[in-house]
């Protein structure tokens, strides 16, 4: 797959969310969309992922890190301090990689083609990140940037 295939998948993924999701003004960061995209994703990985007898364990920690990646964006973005918001982008960061380790520790149970689906999106997610964290340690940013 090709990261404009990834990206097509999340735009109609995207296009079945809750107004209650994409009112909120977080919704603008496509980082944030894309975390959202990946916890289902990685949901509908890890029951087919079961049923091939995929440790459960494993399987819980995958979904923790998917889960944590928007939960520390949006902690991150509601945060009024500029230290605040870089450390919680950061533990999204931290979250993502945590994901790319996972996947590939449940590479025997995921079709090849799925699995590269998913190193994309994560790829993508953590380059957003990183340019969000450099873009905030480069400028004194303020509060009223992060609100509506």
């Amino acid at each position: 797959m090709s990261l404009e295939s990834v990206a097509a998948q999340q735009a109609a993924w995207e296009r079945t969310c809750h107004e209650a999701i994409t009112s909120d003004v977080i919704w603008k960061l496509d980082a944030y969309r894309a975390s959202l995209f990946l916890i289902d994703l990685a949901r509908r990985d890890m029951r087919r992922a079961r049923k091939r007898d995929f440790d459960r364990e494993l399987s819980g920690q995958l979904l923790r890190c998917a889960g944590s990646v928007s939960a520390n964006l949006a902690e991150g973005f509601s945060r009024s301090t500029r230290s605040d918001r870089i450390r919680f982008l950061d533990y999204a960061l931290g979250s993502t990689r945590e994901c790319i380790s996972w996947y590939r520790t449940a590479a025997d149970v995921i079709p090849s083609d799925t699995l590269d689906d998913r190193y994309i999106i994560l790829a993508r997610i953590r380059s957003l990140l990183l340019g969000l964290i450099r873009s905030i340690r480069r400028r004194n940013t303020d509060r009223r940037q992060f609100e509506a």
